[in-house]
């Protein structure tokens, strides 16, 4: 999306192709595989499993998975800590093989039939309980980890956001995908003192409004506001009526109703410090960091100024029916709640999946989607 006009227009067009729920037919049911170590574990574990639960975040937190599973006859053996353990999950339609991994119409427009694949993880921690006796694995995507944590000294100069995330990739042996409006922005100087490469990065981050995490190998750098995937492929927007949902939370909070944002950096003539604000310098909030230079002390205060406008409003969905199709920065429509709610254009921040004997379902959070970029007003005064 590049601009409030073309977010408007894609929520007319997602609201006017009607208003009923698209729950699945009733012949399917939860569909799930698991692996570990490359061996498909499914149907040992199918008549044990207790529970599994999938959280996709959207940035920070490693996504996580949890296992449950019965050992009510004791002839379970515990998984190590360190295996590798790979996830899918969608929904089956009765007759037809659940492992295919394809696609079709499960009776209901745009709801996806068959696995989607959730990615790989590492076993972190194993629990063994009872009685009645059940083994608990808990698994987290590969995050800021390992090398990521050795603190390093050293300064970036005259250099762009795109450089520093590709050099940092490299020596991390990861393959940097860095969305492309991001990767050209200028970085004059930051210092990384006695810092991890994955504290650098979230700082790095935060200053621009990005994304940074790391997912199956991949240091993924991208606009927190873009709906879009790092490597820039737009994500379609996904359309939930009021009848999908068992539960749904939306709170407005205006955070201290800020006016803006506002940021020190040193001004090199004057040997003074000197402020940007992005919005309206009112009831501004004040960065604590100074800045190297202008340019980015700018940048800082205008991706604070958006993290708080994107924080005003929350929407929390509970879908009766699973959606594995569903991931963090992808666009959704609603209707059927109250009119504020359907007007506003949302983006999809963290997903957790959830299958039991009770079936399966998806907790969405969003926030409102934004248009990509926002003017700051600089503050002339200068600041002993």
């Amino acid at each position: 999306m590049s601009d409030i006009a073309d977010i408007q227009k894609t929520l007319a067009l997602a609201q006017s192709r009607g208003g009923r729920g698209r729950r699945p037919a009733g012949n399917l049911r939860p569909a799930w595989r698991v692996t570990v170590k490359g061996r498909d574990v499914s149907a040992r574990l199918a008549p044990r499993l207790v529970s599994l639960s999938i959280t996709d975040n959207r940035e920070n937190e490693a996504d996580e998975v949890e296992i449950v599973v019965s050992d009510h006859d004791g002839a379970l053996e515990l998984p190590e800590t360190g295996d590798e353990l790979t996830v899918a999950i969608g929904w089956k339609a009765n007759g037809v093989d659940h492992v295919t991994g394809t696609y079709g119409q499960a009776g209901a427009a745009d709801f996806p039939l068959g696995l989607v694949d959730k990615g790989s993880y590492t076993i972190q921690a194993v629990e063994y309980s009872g009685t009645p006796d059940v083994i608990t694995i808990r698994a987290r995507a590969a995050d800021l980890l390992d090398s990521l944590r050795n603190l390093k000294d050293r300064s970036w100069h005259k250099t762009t956001v795109g450089a520093v995330v590709r050099a940092i990739a490299s020596q991390n042996k990861l393959t940097a995908i860095v969305a492309a409006e991001i990767a050209k922005r200028t970085l004059d100087h930051a210092d990384q003192a006695d810092e991890s490469d994955a504290s650098f990065l979230r700082r790095l981050a935060r200053q621009f409004d990005c994304l940074c995490n790391v997912k199956n190998g991949r240091l993924l750098f991208s606009q927190a506001r873009a709906a879009r995937t790092p490597s820039g492929t737009a994500l379609p927007p996904v359309r939930i009526v009021r009848s999908d949902g068992d539960s749904h939370r939306y709170a407005r909070s205006d955070r201290d109703a800020y006016s803006g944002v506002k940021a020190f950096y040193n001004s090199a003539k004057g040997g003074t410090r000197s402020s940007v604000v992005a919005g309206i310098s009112g009831r501004a909030k004040t960065l604590k960091h100074t800045f190297a230079n202008k340019a980015d002390a700018l940048a800082a205060a205008r991706a604070e100024w958006l993290r708080i406008q994107r924080g005003i409003f929350s929407f929390d969905i509970t879908l009766a029916y699973g959606r594995a199709d569903l991931m963090p920065q992808r666009p959704v429509v609603v209707s059927g709640y109250k009119r504020q709610i359907d007007e506003t254009a949302w983006i999809i921040t963290d997903v957790r999946h959830s299958l039991s004997s009770s079936g399966y379902s998806s907790t969405i959070t969003l926030e409102t989607l934004q248009a990509e970029g926002i003017e700051g007003e600089e503050d002339s005064a200068a600041v002993e």
